[in-house]
């Protein structure tokens, strides 16, 4: 059952969106009587949505004033060829947090990435990236069972290096390639809390399959990034 997002939420979502095309730093905004009209909600649910940015610091209150546009919260920005796990590698204050691991059948999709029978069973690891203490990404790595165990152990190593570094330069699994697909997706219960989120609000989820020289799949990951922290930017130069 498709999970119900909170209206304070769906109209923050979109006042964000349209501030960010239509507002420079300064701007007032309008009243919380114009949005309520607007968007044909109390004026609780405004409230609501307008605490959320405040505390982003997106906007202001002046006593007396009103309310002023500081500008779209900050976030992290990366071309799409890069791929999402390295995202937070390397920046300052950004760490990787082991949250489970666990033995089981992977999901079908997950099974037919890595050449695996349904009834065969995975390595499952849940990670959280974060930034300044601030979660950005969850991470699911699915790999087969006797990869999977090798790296069962190994925590520090995994919060140092990631998880295809450290399968190709220790255990000489040799990554050839890797495909990423990205796409919007609903924040879903099983990951919304780690990263302080409501479910149903949307993310960013990149799945990558990870092959090997011989085009053999070494392990699948699914992450998801906060929308509000992450954007895509690309060049192009062949505009037509």
């Amino acid at each position: 059952m498709r999970p119900q997002v909170p209206k304070y939420v769906t109209i923050k979502a979109l006042l964000e969106a349209r501030w960010e095309r239509t507002m420079l730093p300064g701007d007032r905004l309008p009243s919380e009587t114009e949005l309520c009209a607007t968007f044909s909600v109390s004026r609780a649910t405004i409230q609501q949505a307008l605490q959320l940015f405040e505390q982003e610091g997106v906007i202001r209150r002046d006593q007396g004033r009103g309310t002023f546009y500081v500008g779209p919260a900050q976030r992290t920005e990366q071309e799409p060829s890069q791929l999402l796990e390295t995202t937070i590698r390397g920046r300052p204050g950004a760490e990787i947090h082991i949250l489970r691991k666990s033995i089981g059948m992977p999901p079908a999709h997950i099974a037919m990435r890595l050449g695996l029978a349904r009834e065969d069973r995975v390595v499952t690891l849940e990670r959280l990236g974060l930034v300044e203490g601030a979660p950005l990404v969850f991470i699911y790595s699915y790999l087969p069972l006797e990869t999977g165990m090798k790296i069962f152990e190994v925590e520090e190593h995994l919060k140092q290096m990631t998880l295809a570094a450290l399968l190709n330069d220790v255990y000489g699994y040799r990554i050839a390639s890797v495909r990423q697909t990205i796409a919007a997706r609903l924040s879903d219960p099983s990951f919304a809390a780690d990263l302080g989120i409501d479910v149903g609000v949307p993310v960013l989820e990149g799945e990558r399959t990870y092959y090997a020289e011989d085009g053999a799949p070494v392990f699948c990951a699914l992450s998801y990034y906060r929308g509000d922290r992450h954007s895509f930017t690309m060049s192009v130069k062949d505009w037509r």
